[in-house]
């Protein structure tokens, strides 16, 4: 079993920390909570979450995975809701291997 990732709400992280895998492994990413959940490919997080602004982000849905570029130089997850879980995101991180 595949356990969760539970970022913080309200606060980009880097989800390789939080996941443990290597910086470049291309991964595969399912949002496991109701909460909005997005990512940000980069070596550093992005310098605002402005508003409704969220151009240029993956927005991840409940249930809906996404995959990584080919080797991303970080990859980063911003929270901005709890969902019906707990105040803590659900996430479902794992290697994706074409």
């Amino acid at each position: 079993m595949i356990p969760d990732v539970k970022p913080t709400v309200g606060t980009w992280q880097n989800l390789y920390t939080l996941s443990g895998f290597v910086v470049g492994t291309r991964l595969l990413v399912q949002n496991k909570s109701a909460g909005g959940v997005l990512l940000w490919e980069g070596a550093t997080a992005p310098p605002e979450v402005g508003g409704d602004d969220r151009h240029g982000y993956l927005i991840l849905g409940n249930g809906e995975p996404v995959r990584t570029s080919a080797a991303p130089a970080g990859l980063w997850v911003f929270c901005w809701s709890s969902g019906d879980f707990s105040g803590l995101g659900r996430l479902c991180v794992q290697e994706y291997i074409p």
